[in-house]
């Protein structure tokens, strides 16, 4: 939506996650606040997934994913949107432990 994570300065991304969808444990190298927009989406942090972890986040709540701390997503009830931002240039990088 704004900047881009392979570019130097601020991004905003909008991800929408289909029912169900898991994002598996990762890190960024930057800090990344993200607002859900709508549906819930359930946020674990840690090295391993733990279900009973995880935290509710409703639409209208916003997160902090400090930088270089693995979590791992679950839009566990249903579609998720949410928008992300921070500053690149960054990445998304798979927590291999």
């Amino acid at each position: 939506m704004l900047g881009s994570e392979k570019g130097a300065g601020l991004y905003l991304l909008r991800v929408k996650l289909a029912r169900g969808t898991h994002v598996p444990l990762h890190t960024h190298p930057d800090e990344r606040n993200t607002t859900v927009l709508s549906g819930t989406l359930y946020v674990g942090f840690g090295e391993s997934f733990a279900e009973d972890k995880m935290v509710a986040v409703p639409a209208g709540s916003v997160y902090v994913a400090p930088a270089n701390v693995p979590h791992y997503l679950w839009a566990r009830d249903g579609e998720v949107v949410y928008q992300e931002s921070g500053v690149g240039p960054t990445a998304t990088n798979i927590f291999k432990p």
